[in-house]
């Protein structure tokens, strides 16, 4: 991450240049309507924390060096938090003392605290509305400096979104997920930038503005970058997903195995891993020539769905197997151990694929999965025989190819009639 050493990426033309970055204009800038924002009703505020950011903010000196040291204090600080929460700490922390500092602006002139408040925090110069005018300009574009990290944060929150079918599905996401301490190091600059010039315009300097117009280039060029590389994430999705549902069509009208049609749902261009068997891991060719239950669900399967399911893997025995493609948004451990534990309990096969699967869009219009647990019967010639919902099961006798034929019972009772006579007949 070599780029986190250097005090910036672009040349000294482009700093020195008159033009106003298009983040200073405001074009880029969303306006955020804060009434719509209600906190949950568990919301705890790190108060501490916050408050701490906001003090290593206001004493920073200015300076490409200081900027670089305090950016990575304040990464320091926030070490525990993920990379887009240490982006909105940091922001959160801004607007902590930048709405502290509207207050006492707008009480000062009723009230003798407020004034006596405003004083010790140097914010008396901006009084009356000549020393007001005077400062608007770098005001304005301070502001729309913070709405430009804004929009970043939120970009890298739609970047992180996205599902994530794996390095050789979709590289350009692995790529733009590996920038991401990147971009949220400039925006933790970039709003220390901002703190730094709030202090030097309540001292009534004058040099701020070359500061933002630099930082201002800088959040520009990594907001492009972002949008950019979602675009092109999203269209490697679009095309891995529209690749798997072909390949699938494919392989269910042709003599595909089993094992090929798991790799098309859940792993596309990504190499294969064994299926979990509690502890241990067996391969696919366990499989062949079987009847096959895909349960298709997440991990929140109900104790009535996991009965259901235990009572269908007694009553199957070694006419089928059970394997369970897990359908997750983001892979987390929790997550995983959850389908381990109850792959465990049932006991069936469980897909190694605890992330987004590039069959989804198949799985989903093919065989109409939603949100309940779906079982899809394949049978030993890789057709699919049916699908139905697991609450749906009442017994081995949903499954219309586990059902015994009426030729076959009445056959099976002339059989154990006549076996049971021939004994009989050997006794006597």
């Amino acid at each position: 991450m070599e780029i986190l050493l250097t005090p910036s990426p672009f040349p000294s033309w482009l700093k020195t240049s008159s033009s106003t970055p298009p983040i200073l204009l405001g074009t880029q800038a969303p306006v955020i309507n804060v009434d719509d924002i209600t906190p949950s009703a568990n919301f705890s505020s790190p108060f501490c924390i916050l408050k701490q950011i906001s003090c290593k903010m206001d004493c920073n000196a200015p300076g490409e060096v200081n900027a670089h040291e305090t950016t990575l204090s304040i990464l320091r600080m926030l070490s525990d938090y993920s990379w887009d929460a240490r982006a909105v700490m940091t922001l959160a922390a801004f607007a902590f003392g930048f709405g502290e500092f509207w207050f006492l602006v707008q009480l000062q002139s009723s009230d003798q605290l407020a004034k006596s408040v405003a004083s010790l925090k140097q914010i008396p110069v901006l009084v009356g509305r000549i020393q007001f005018q005077k400062h608007q300009q770098a005001f304005t574009e301070l502001i729309n400096l913070i709405k430009g990290t804004m929009e970043v944060i939120r970009s890298i929150f739609e970047l992180e979104k996205l599902p994530n079918y794996g390095r050789e599905n979709v590289p350009a996401l692995s790529n733009a997920l590996d920038h991401i301490p990147i971009y949220v190091y400039w925006v933790i600059r970039t709003v220390a930038g901002c703190s730094t010039q709030m202090t030097r315009i309540t001292g009534d300097e004058q040099q701020a503005v070359d500061d933002l117009s630099s930082l201002a280039y800088n959040l520009d060029h990594n907001l492009n970058n972002l949008k950019m590389q979602l675009n092109i994430c999203k269209q490697q999705i679009e095309a891995t997903e529209t690749e798997a549902y072909q390949i699938l069509e494919n392989q269910f009208q042709t003599h595909a195995t089993i094992t090929e049609v798991i790799k098309a749902l859940c792993y596309g261009k990504s190499n294969m891993q064994l299926l979990i068997d509690g502890s241990t891991e067996v391969n696919f060719d366990i499989l062949k020539h079987k009847y096959v239950l895909l349960l298709i669900s997440g991990p929140d399967v109900s104790e009535n769905d996991l009965l259901t399911l235990k009572q269908l893997h007694q009553e199957i025995g070694n006419r089928g197997k059970i394997v369970w493609i897990p359908i997750v948004g983001q892979a987390t451990i929790d997550m995983e151990r959850k389908f381990r534990s109850h792959g465990s309990e049932v006991p069936l096969y469980i897909v190694h694929k605890f992330s987004p699967i590039p069959g989804i869009k198949f799985i989903k219009e093919e065989w109409h999965f939603r949100h309940e647990a779906l079982v899809v019967v394949i049978n030993p010639k890789v057709r699919v025989e049916q699908c139905i919902l697991v609450e749906q099961i009442k017994d081995i006798n949903s499954f219309p190819c586990f059902r015994k034929k009426k030729i076959d019972v009445l056959l099976d009772g002339i059989s154990r009639c006549a076996c049971h006579c021939l004994c009989v007949h050997v006794r006597t």
